[in-house]
């Protein structure tokens, strides 16, 4: 099935567009709500016939689920659950050796504050719901390590008791493969968002795709995009004691919890991917530190509000 380059398609999960007045009204369209890497997702296609837009839907789903199957931590037949069970993965597939090869750039970039090795850091803060003893973090930091992981196109082997999970970049490296997908039929306007958020291009009648800038306790904004992609972190936005407190975002350097030097903490940059890494090490960071890590990529910038409620542009 092929489309003309002069189609209208937005996929969206959370982002309203607003209809220009005296705009027409869109065509039947097609919808999906699931979930992908544990999050849940919301496909939306507007402006064709359904019968074209129920098939991209099916074209994004078996994307989604392919890559789904090389980088869930929640799926017992995925690639990455086998290497934390094993400890190796054997001829791991190209796109695992991919986004491992961008993990690598993301955690040199940020001077270690990316690390896909802190699972079990992550294992140390749940089974204790939010509050490990120090020997317990103690002896997780010693299966942390990026350095330790050897990465070929034969093998990739974790340290003795290691264990990786890609939540921190998989989601926008995906949103990336399906926006490759997408343009390979030749739609050339696109928001599309499978845990991070991609425009391709922009929506009949406007200059960009308005998209809303939000994370827990924080107030919203909205920011117009136009082939750039979007990832917001928050150290709060995600919390793994009861009285949350404890932020998702762990140090990977000394295994404490994240400090809330930041409310929002969002970056955009061409790839969704890069987005998604860089804005999970960037909650982390002192402002000179982010502009440091900033400065090694072309066409990042960063959009965020400092724990006093200022704000940060980059």
């Amino acid at each position: 099935m092929s489309f003309s380059r002069r189609r209208f398609i937005a996929i969206a999960a959370g982002c309203v567009l607003a209809a220009k007045p005296g705009s027409a009204a869109p065509v039947d369209g097609a919808r999906w709500r699931g979930v992908a890497l544990g999050a849940e997702t919301d496909l939306r296609i507007v402006g064709m016939p359904r019968a074209q837009a129920e098939y991209l839907i099916g074209v994004a789903r078996a994307e989604i689920e392919r890559l789904e199957k090389q980088f869930s931590l929640y799926r017992q037949d995925s690639a990455l659950v086998s290497l934390n069970g094993d400890g190796f993965l054997r001829d791991p597939s190209p796109d695992m050796l991919e986004l491992l090869s961008l993990a690598g750039s993301v955690h040199e970039a940020s001077d270690g504050m990316f690390d896909p090795t802190i699972q079990p850091l992550w294992k140390a803060y749940a089974e204790s719901g939010g509050w490990p003893g120090r020997a317990s973090i103690r002896r997780a930091l010693e299966r942390v390590g990026w350095n330790m992981v050897e990465v070929s196109p034969a093998l990739v082997r974790l340290p003795r008791g290691g264990a990786m999970t890609l939540n921190g970049i998989a989601q926008g490296f995906i949103t990336d493969k399906v926006v490759a997908l997408l343009k390979s039929f030749g739609l050339e306007h696109a928001l599309v968002n499978v845990g991070e958020i991609s425009a391709v291009g922009r929506p009949a009648g406007f200059e960009a795709w308005p998209v809303q800038l939000d994370a827990a306790g924080t107030s919203r904004k909205t920011v117009g995009l136009r082939d750039r992609s979007v990832a917001t972190s928050g150290a709060l936005g995600t919390t793994l004691d009861a009285s949350q407190s404890v932020s998702h975002i762990v140090d990977p350097r000394n295994g404490n919890p994240a400090p809330v030097l930041w409310r929002r903490m969002s970056v955009m940059h061409r790839s969704a991917a890069l987005a998604d890494g860089i804005s999970t090490a960037a909650v982390l960071m002192e402002a000179g530190q982010l502009t440091a890590m900033a400065h090694q990529f072309d066409g990042l910038s960063i959009d965020a509000i400092s724990r006093n409620g200022s704000s940060f542009l980059l």
